[in-house]
């Protein structure tokens, strides 16, 4: 006769479920002191977890599996699925595999590693800060008591002491970007996260970082690179196109001779090469070409004729690397200035030379605005996406961009028979003009402005 089947009053704990496993006529587990259920599967070596509410008679809601979630981890997240019930009944009552906090940063990083939709310079910015910041912090913090509280105890309030602001909000955004992607990829089933801000830990406002370059320095600055060029050339023309293109590292060490069109006065940059994955074209003014045109006779000179303007020094047929040019940066900075602080020169040579507004320098900056976005620097109304994704403005400031538009295509291709708005008189010219006659030879700054009027 089969022996009838039964549940097993215990103290739950993996050994009590290993150690009945081998009873085919025990079927059931439960312990007195919670409102929980283990139920054996039909291979013993295997189980779930159930919660068991009273509410008009029993109702058992799944919360895990054996031995996916263990007994001390099913107990420890007790608390925080009878919290989650109580708020909204209908809620799940499931419980992650994980116990610790530091397991899903552990997953995520090495998910990280062979992320190739993300840049390299990202990939390894968000290792740094799982490596250096929130491990340390917070590996063995239990997964259930993940919490605002916990995380200003454990990790916020320690760093901004030690921090800048701006670094403790981006690490604080990249623990909140791994908690997104678990959720999604249903590794968790809550997201602890959900709904916090670094606003809840800090009223204080993240200053943005002043510039230490001003247009009026910058003369002085090309002239000291006029005598570098001799021996370091390619080095001052990075510097170069940075200064009078606003461009990313990346996007100028990267740069083609095939994507730069002299004749044309463009340089094309394509997207795979871009922060925004967007293509660009910029337009190069009669003494950028002329400066590339002494640049590239240099290089012919020295016996390079290959694709990139910026080669790799030790290995042949590779563009100059990251560290190669922010190594470049540290010489002629000297600590003084960096790579972006060149890049806003840009906004105030074209808010102060060309009386734009502050919309046309952040799209010079290639700063994604959407379509309606409206102008905050000057007057106009909404900007216009125009054909291959780029924006201009309309209204007001939408005749000063035209005419601007005009002035630099009769400048450069006077033979071009130009449509658009006729612009106005008196419009001043960029100050990039003096600027790059300091390095060309045989003229002079203020030689290069007059014969330009």
């Amino acid at each position: 006769m089969t022996a009838p089947l039964k549940t097993l009053t215990v103290k739950l704990s993996d050994a009590a479920i290993k150690q009945h496993a081998n009873d085919p006529s025990i079927t059931e587990l439960k312990d007195p002191r919670h409102p929980l259920r283990f139920r054996y599967r039909h291979d013993r070596n295997k189980g779930s977890w159930h919660l068991v509410r009273f509410d008009k008679g029993a109702k058992w809601k799944k919360a895990a599996n054996w031995p996916d979630v263990p007994a001390r981890v099913m107990l420890d997240s007790l608390p925080v699925v009878q919290a989650r019930l109580l708020a909204d009944p209908t809620a799940a009552a499931t419980v992650d595999g994980w116990e610790r906090v530091g397991q899903v940063l552990e997953w995520y990083a090495a998910r990280l590693k062979t992320d190739n939709s993300l840049s390299k310079s990202r990939r390894g910015s968000s290792l740094s800060a799982i490596r250096c910041q929130l491990l340390p912090a917070l590996s063995d913090l239990p997964l259930c008591k993940l919490n605002a509280d916990t995380l200003d105890r454990h990790l916020i309030w320690h760093m901004q002491a030690e921090y800048s602001l701006s670094y403790v909000k981006s690490v604080l955004d990249v623990l909140k970007v791994v908690f997104g992607a678990a959720l999604t990829l249903k590794k968790i089933t809550v997201n602890p996260l959900l709904g916090v801000s670094f606003s809840h830990f800090t009223k204080a406002k993240i200053k943005p970082k002043g510039a230490r370059l001003r247009h009026v320095a910058v003369v002085d600055l090309l002239a000291e690179w006029g005598e570098a060029f001799a021996e370091d050339p390619a080095a001052v023309t990075l510097l170069v196109l940075m200064l009078t293109h606003a461009t990313r590292i990346t996007e100028s060490r990267l740069a083609k001779w095939k994507n730069v069109h002299l004749d044309a006065g463009e340089w094309f940059i394509p997207a795979d090469d871009t922060k925004s994955k967007r293509d660009h074209l910029l337009p190069l003014t009669t003494q950028v070409v002329a400066y590339l045109e002494r640049y590239r006779d240099r290089q012919l000179a020295d016996g390079y004729d290959g694709a990139y303007l910026f080669p790799a020094t030790s290995r042949a047929g590779r563009p100059m690397s990251r560290s190669q040019a922010f190594n470049i940066f540290s010489r002629f900075g000297a600590g003084e200035w960096t790579s972006h602080d060149l890049r806003k020169l840009a906004p105030s040579t074209c808010l102060n030379d060309l009386s734009c507004s502050a919309d046309m320098a952040r799209e010079k900056l290639l700063v994604a605005l959407g379509s309606t976005a409206t102008p905050t620097g000057g007057p106009g109304g909404p900007l216009h996406r125009g054909r291959g994704g780029s924006f201009r403005p309309t209204g007001h400031a939408g005749d000063q961009w035209q005419g601007q538009r005009y002035a630099w295509q009769r400048q450069n291709h006077p033979q071009r028979q130009l449509g658009g708005r006729q612009p106005g008189a008196d419009r001043r010219r960029c100050r990039s003009a003096q600027w790059l006659a300091v390095i060309l030879p045989g003229r002079h700054p203020r030689a290069a402005h007059g014969s330009a009027q």
